[in-house]
Formats: structure tokens, sequence, C-alpha cells
């Protein structure tokens, strides 16, 4: 007859088991990922234009006296580009795409301001 373990007293986390070398069995998968190739280039274009509209927008900035509110702008707008730039390296093109259009939208208000 085999003893039964007994159980742990209340309170007290149960046992931990350690499982070595990952100790699994399963088999690895390969996830195939990420946009068609035109789909892709597509949406790399997309991200390409607002990021070109957003550094149009910075150039007609350029001789202005502008306000530390605005300054934080410019540094706001040029940190989502990096931003946008890093994400498009990676592959995430729907992030790419989300911080270019934040930095065209920021670019925007800069040079059109609404009074």
């Amino acid at each position: 007859m085999s003893a039964a373990k007994p159980a742990p007293p209340k309170g007290c986390p149960p046992a931990k088991i350690i499982v070595r070398q990952g100790g699994t069995t399963e088999p690895r998968i390969q996830l195939a990922g990420g946009p068609p190739a035109a789909e892709a280039a597509r949406k790399r274009e997309a991200v390409n234009q607002l990021l070109g509209a957003t550094n149009q927008n910075l150039k007609k900035t350029a001789g202005w006296q502008l306000s530390s509110s605005q300054q934080d702008t410019i540094t706001q707008t040029r940190q989502f580009m990096e931003q946008s730039k890093a994400a498009m390296a990676d592959g995430d093109l729907e992030r790419a795409r989300t911080l270019a259009w934040k930095a065209e939208l920021l670019s925007e208000d800069l040079v059109n301001p609404q009074k």
C-alpha cells in the first residue's frame, strides 16, 4: 500500500513542483502572422505619408517664436515620429500608423491652431 501525502495545513500554499529543463513534451508551433505583403506595403506607405506630412508641418514652424507649450508639442510630435519608425522597423504596422497619426495631428494643430 502506498501512503497518501497529508494535506498541507490550512493557510499554507501547496507544495511546489519543480520542472527542470522546461519539462514539457508539447510540440513547438510556428505562428504565421502579419498581413500579406501587398497590405503591409500599403500600410507602410500610409505611415510614411503621415510622417512626411508631419515633417512638412514641423518645417513650417522652423523660424517661429514658440511658446513653451508649443515647444512641448514639437517634442512630443518628434517622439511619436521616432516611436512610429521604431514600430515600423519591428513590423508592428498598426502601432506605427497610430503613432504617426498622433504626430500628424499634433503638427497640424501647431500650424493650423483652432481659435
